[in-house]
């Protein structure tokens, strides 16, 4: 997903990302049904909110179960910062009992 999306604001807590057109036809390809259903499951995650005519996505989670760092490296450039905080979320996932 790092890249259809930007990150245009962060702070802990809320990340609003701005998407390119590219990530509605890769979402189209998913039932948003199963996506809501997974997310249910992870206690740190709150809402999002998708705003076509804005072309972004607001994230909401809880920065007190999730580093905000990890929140950052997960949308950033850095593939290698992306791949550690993604195992790290995994992780925290996994001592959660969640698996998605």
């Amino acid at each position: 997903m790092r890249r259809w999306v930007v990150i245009a604001h962060h702070v802990p807590g809320r990340i609003r990302l701005k998407y390119k057109l590219g990530l509605v036809a890769q979402l189209m390809q998913f039932n948003l049904s199963n996506v809501d259903e997974v997310i249910e499951q992870v206690p740190a995650f709150l809402s999002y909110k998708l705003n076509k005519s804005t072309g972004s996505i607001v994230i909401e989670y809880d920065a007190k179960l999730v580093t905000p760092q990890w929140v950052e490296q997960l949308f950033g450039e850095s593939d290698e910062q992306a791949k550690q905080a993604y195992f790290a979320f995994a992780q925290y996932l996994s001592d959660q009992g969640i698996t998605p």
